[in-house]
């Protein structure tokens, strides 16, 4: 990490071959053991020993249930790593890990500087940084040449791997901590810097002097990321082959996700099946439960799981609105509590200190003092998470909806309602002159999701009874201004920051979409109109709009194509608006060839099609 001997290279990539091919499976699934030579490896772990959170419908639920009236006789307690042997190429492997991680010496710049520009995130400072600090402290302690300590070190952590993690409820943060590191290290815990290592040589700069350590190859960061993705996979196959199901667990695969959809795009085949192992690992770890393992949890451990669940909730609603599929997660089987919005400094202090910054929230668990936690966003995303899954099950279900218009504004008044109790702090609609606050980017998400919520369900009214298109239009318009507006305030690290280009494709291409085939329909029909439309400034601002789609991703970012393809769509849609064919209807079909899909209001789920030659599966939203 930090520690570097004189003989060693200046390039902070260093790594044996092993680590530098890109995965071709997923290497995060159950039974899935193919690790940088391609060889596949056995489970260590038989299948039954660890089986995780077992529900009320279990083959052992009735006598779990009645465990206390029946003298069963006490179980053995059985150490399945006891005489572990681990093969020796992946044994070479996880060396081929603790090596890579040894040598580079950007680890912990990179990860302070995700915590230092990332307003909400799952693994806790105090977590990672007792991580890094173990790390550090093994690597300081090694010869000069380390190659038995990295063996006996990659040993040893397997064995760690293989066994559950065990909490009580008096734990204090360090007895936790000290669970799964120093001697207790683990992979869930190592694969964690890489991914937030991963997640911010995204948005570094590719001349970052801090990466290229005096290199003039421009290709070094782009490498490195490479490496990264690589190696928190390979860190995820080794916890599928030893790892119980436990939260640790879940914030590696959720941070996974969030790098594949950066690095790959959210319509990714890859993230999409990542996403099904985290959720798998919830449901398994029984983080979906607010009271499972309550009994032998410490309350700050609670509501740090509860963080992992509702952040895993909001991002399985996100991604499935993306790619238009079902969620994964289903809240109907989950407890839908949010963490109490508490700094990580007075859960871990608890007692006097505890008690009283509890006594100080309001009666839906917001501090009153207005200030911003690391789990204040995810409150609030969670909220939405929840209008979003029922806004899905609308818009994606298949049943025929007799009552659409009721459950529409029934779901919009629920909406309305949430959001007009959300704290001002975290209102852009309230605080939209104020451009230079902290976590700015991430209040403006928060608008615009809730009001994406509304488009969907005006979508779907317009699909399913052909009423209703005005209220589509305005909430269109709304959403394309900011987007806009977004843009005349974008920084430096905005542009870098894939972020953005998320939000051009995510909000501001269906708005666009939706009004430039208003527009167009307008033009071929007599008014007046039905929708009136401000003709001269809509035009301006799709113009304008239009304009980023051609400079918001550039090549080798995971939504670059998707960018340009809808770049080249909603230009013919301008072209025709701003220099129309003669009104023959040859011309206008020959016009609109390939835009039936635009022009069908009906037309719902199909009016971005990129399954195309244009459009690999691998590419994609990024957010």
């Amino acid at each position: 990490m930090t520690r570097r001997r004189p003989s060693d290279p200046a390039k902070p990539t260093i790594a044996s071959r092993r680590l530098t091919s890109q995965p071709t499976s997923n290497a995060s699934s159950p039974g899935s053991g193919s690790l940088g030579n391609g060889r596949f490896f056995a489970p260590l772990e038989p299948p039954s020993a660890l089986p995780g959170y077992l529900g009320s419908t279990s083959y052992s639920a009735i006598l779990t249930e009645h465990r206390n009236e029946i003298p069963f006789e006490a179980e053995e307690s059985t150490d399945s790593s006891v005489g572990l042997v681990v093969e020796p190429d992946r044994l070479q492997s996880g060396v081929d890990v603790l090596r890579f991680l040894y040598n580079l010496a950007v680890c912990d710049m990179l990860i302070a500087r995700f915590y230092v520009r990332t307003w909400s995130n799952i693994v806790p400072k105090r977590v990672m940084d007792e991580i890094l600090r173990s790390v550090r402290d093994m690597f300081d302690g090694f010869s000069n040449d380390p190659t038995m300590q990295l063996q006996e070190l990659a040993n040893q952590i397997f064995q760690n791997t293989s066994r559950p993690m065990r909490t009580h409820k008096s734990m204090s943060v360090e007895e936790y901590c000290a669970s799964f590191t120093g001697r207790n290290l683990r992979w869930e815990a190592l694969g964690s810097i890489f991914t937030l290592c991963g997640m911010q040589l995204v948005i570094t700069l590719d001349n970052d002097p801090d990466i290229t350590q005096g290199s003039d190859d421009p290709q070094a960061k782009d490498r490195l990321l490479e490496q990264m993705t690589v190696i928190s996979t390979i860190c995820l196959g080794f916890c599928d082959q030893t790892s119980s199901a436990n939260e640790l667990l879940a914030m590696l695969q959720f941070n996974d996700v969030m790098l594949r959809t950066q690095q790959y795009g959210d319509s990714s085949y890859q993230a999409w099946r990542r996403l099904g192992d985290l959720v798998s690992t919830i449901y398994a770890a029984g983080l979906h439960l607010e009271t499972n393992g309550a009994d032998n949890c410490p309350f700050f451990l609670r509501q740090w799981r509860m963080r992992c669940f509702v952040a895993s909730f909001y991002m399985d609603k996100m991604i499935a609105t993306f790619v238009g599929r079902p969620p994964l997660m289903n809240g109907r089987f989950c407890t839908l509590a949010a963490p109490l919005d508490l700094s990580d400094e007075v859960l871990v202090a608890g007692g006097d200190v505890l008690s009283k910054a509890i006594s100080e929230l309001n009666s839906a668990g917001w501090n009153s003092q207005g200030k911003l936690h690391p789990v204040t966003p995810t409150r609030l995303r969670f909220q939405l998470a929840i209008i979003r899954e029922e806004t899905l099950e609308v818009v994606l279900g298949t049943r025929e909806q007799h009552n659409l218009i009721q459950k529409s504004e029934e779901i919009q008044a629920k909406s309305r309602a949430m959001w007009q109790s959300t704290p001002d702090q975290l209102r852009y609609d309230r605080r939209s002159n104020d451009h230079y606050h902290d976590g700015w980017l991430t209040i403006v998400y928060f608008y615009l999701d809730y009001l994406y919520t509304c488009f969907l369900l005006y979508r779907a009214v317009v699909k399913h009874t052909n009423t209703g298109q005005a209220d589509l239009c305005d909430v269109s318009r709304r959403v394309l201004a900011i987007v806009i507006q977004i843009n005349s305030f974008r920084t430096p690290m905005v542009d870098l920051d894939r972020h953005f280009s998320w939000i051009v494709l995510t909000y501001g291409v269906p708005s666009a979409s939706v009004l430039l085939l208003e527009l167009l329909q307008q033009s071929h029909e007599p008014g007046p109109h039905a929708v009136p439309l401000p003709r001269a400034e809509l035009i301006r601002n799709l113009s304008v709009f239009i304009s980023f789609l051609s400079w918001v991703a550039g090549p080798g970012h995971g939504n670059y194509h998707t960018c340009k393809e809808a770049e080249k769509k909603l230009s013919r849609i301008l072209d025709q608006l701003l220099d129309p064919q003669p009104v023959q209807q040859h011309v206008v079909d020959d016009v609109t060839t390939g835009l039936d899909n635009f022009l069908n209001w009906s037309n719902y789920n199909t009016i971005w099609d990129f399954n195309t030659d244009y459009m690999p599966l691998t590419e994609g939203f990024a957010p």
